[in-house]
């Protein structure tokens, strides 16, 4: 009986120890999101409406700053279209789709591209 108990307990440990090395394989942050430093503001507007749309950034925050490009971007651009999709346009070339990532890459990549918008001298 204590054999079938210790084999219980040993089994139980085994699965509690399992989720964090899955955790510790996942690759870090920065290798997988692109860039952003030189994100085109047609692409950045177009992100955030997606993020928006998806509950992925607070409608407040994206509002202000989407309200500000207003009238300045060509809502018809592959660049706007492309980020209405959820791609972002990275720098060196490094793309990235945010419905394809997992959730909590999806929430970085909108903070991302929000936090690189509001650098941007038409949203001053």
């Amino acid at each position: 009986m204590r054999f079938a108990k210790s084999l219980a307990s040993m089994a139980a440990i085994a699965c509690w120890s399992l989720p964090a090395t899955a955790q510790l394989s996942a690759p870090p942050i920065p290798s997988v999101l692109p860039g952003v430093a030189k994100i085109s503001a047609a692409n950045a507007a177009g992100v955030l409406r997606y993020c928006e749309q998806n509950k992925l950034v607070s409608s407040t925050s994206a509002d202000a700053l989407l309200g500000q490009f207003a009238g300045k971007l060509d809502v018809k651009s592959p660049e706007y279209l492309a980020g209405l999709g959820g791609q972002i346009r990275g720098d060196a070339g490094k793309n990235f789709s945010i419905g394809g990532a997992p959730s909590y890459l999806r929430l970085q990549a909108c903070s991302i591209v929000l936090e690189q918008a509001r650098t941007f001298p038409t949203v001053r």
